[in-house]
């Protein structure tokens, strides 16, 4: 099983570049292509990484040791070296008809291991309670098309957000999409979904789109009747010129599962199935919002600015459990919950908002690429007497530095870098990041840590 493994990569690298070239049309005008990417990374931190385990965590709504902080000798250390394989196929097809009318269906599913050489192991993001088909499993696209230049576009189905999305366009050739992309008050995969984009404004300053999106998602009523149907709406602005891209994107979600994992799934909100001593808590529905503006800037062929500002805001949300109505505790979690507050105010959940920006510089010189970058978190407002994170705040900086490798393929990149992280305070990570682990170091513990990377990406 483990030489199967193995071998997998290099075949897949091989179907890759002869797909590379196997995007074809029919005699009516029809057209089909094929396309995605592999990445391979290995990484090593230089710190000790300590992980409470389930049990010293309270893991069922304490998951940031907010409530329980264990002693730094009775945590166990991972280990120190770490893998990541992530692989993309997108199956696409567009027709354009005499009107200049476009026509277009894709299909894009993603792929996870903690195996670098392990590949097509387990889906990128597990949304979908017992998917079986293709159909219904955890796409990240799936979408239905039809355009026209003067008119714009009108896409439906399961769409990317134009939050995470662009976000890891601008990050990613930086070393920084994994910390900036996946953080944040966002939502990446909205499972259902209209998008309505403008068509291309031009004048003599540059070019500008609009585009607005409106998404929802089934109930998740397994556990409660009180159970609310997840609803988003995001407006997005794209204008560039020779010198500048800008975009900014507004999202807002009521109803689902609240977080602050920039790359979550829109999915819905149990409800409020908790009663302590037959007492319901009657804790209100959750939302969440978040705003970014960033962009490139190229004053020469030779090098880019890359920048971003991101305001994130959620309105707390309790942790729900099924609680013993003798002992009045939780016996195993259905949702964490959200910057909630201590047990004798039933872990009310607390309004936030927070900061966060990036800004990045980029070199080019043949076919190789330098990068320097950073990103800070910062603290946030809130009125929870409970420490989760809201007094901390971080710094994140990358240098990296890539080359492309035509000479074995023109998608091919071999990469390498290393990051330094500094926490404010010690105790519960930003809430801007998803868990204390994010950035390779536990705040609980260490305020800072570094490490390094390499890997490579083959796109096709």
């Amino acid at each position: 099983m483990k030489r199967t493994k193995l071998i997998c990569l290099p075949l897949f690298v091989s179907v890759a570049s002869a797909v590379n070239a196997a995007s074809f049309e029919v005699a009516s005008g029809s057209k089909f292509e094929i396309s995605g990417f592999t990445k391979h990374e290995w990484s090593r931190s230089f710190s000790p990484i300590h992980v409470p385990t389930n049990e010293q965590s309270n893991y069922t709504i304490d998951n940031r040791n907010a409530l329980t902080k264990p002693s730094v000798t009775s945590v166990p250390q991972a280990s120190r070296n770490s893998e990541l394989s992530i692989q993309q196929l997108s199956l696409g097809a567009t027709h354009e008809t005499a009107g200049a009318v476009s026509v277009e269906a894709r299909m894009t599913y993603r792929w996870r291991s903690s195996e670098a050489f392990k590949v097509f192991d387990v889906a990128d993001q597990d949304y979908i309670a017992g998917n079986g088909t293709i159909w219904k499993s955890d796409l990240t696209e799936k979408f239905l098309g039809v355009s026209r230049p003067d008119l714009g576009s009108l896409k439906f189905g399961t769409l990317l957000s134009r939050s995470w999305s662009r976000s890891d366009a601008f990050s990613f050739p930086v070393g920084l999409s994994g910390a900036w992309a996946d953080s944040g008050a966002g939502f990446a995969i909205l499972p259902t979904s209209i998008r309505l984009t403008s068509p291309i404004w031009e004048d003599g300053s540059g070019k500008l789109t609009a585009e607005a999106t409106l998404a929802t998602n089934n109930k998740n009523s397994a556990y409660s009747s009180s159970a609310t149907t997840p609803k988003a709406v995001e407006l997005f602005l794209q204008f560039s010129n020779s010198k500048n891209l800008i975009e900014l994107s507004m999202q807002s979600a009521s109803g689902a599962k609240q977080t602050s994992f920039g790359k979550a799934a829109l999915v819905g909100w149990i409800g409020d199935p908790d009663s302590i001593a037959g007492v319901p808590r009657n804790s209100g529905k959750p939302s969440q919002s978040v705003v970014t503006l960033q962009g490139n800037h190229w004053p020469n062929p030779q090098n880019m600015l890359t920048w971003g500002v991101r305001r994130s805001q959620w309105s707390g949300s309790a942790a729900s459990c099924t609680y013993s109505q003798t002992d009045g505790y939780c016996l195993f979690g259905i949702d964490p919950g959200f910057n909630y507050g201590p047990e004798n105010t039933n872990y009310v959940g607390y309004r936030a908002r927070t900061m966060d920006t990036m800004l990045a510089w980029s070199h080019y010189r043949g076919l190789y690429t330098y990068t320097l970058g950073g990103i800070y978190f910062g603290s946030a407002s809130s009125d929870n007497p409970t420490e989760w994170g809201q007094s901390n705040s971080a710094l994140h900086l990358n240098l990296g530095i890539s080359r492309l490798v035509p000479e074995v393929h023109k998608g091919l990149r071999v990469s390498a870098g290393t990051s330094f992280t500094r926490f404010d305070n010690t105790g519960p990570a930003p809430l801007s990041m998803p868990n204390n682990n994010f950035l390779g170091v536990n705040p609980l513990y260490k305020k800072h840590g570094h490490g390094a990377t390499v890997g490579l990406t083959w796109a096709f």
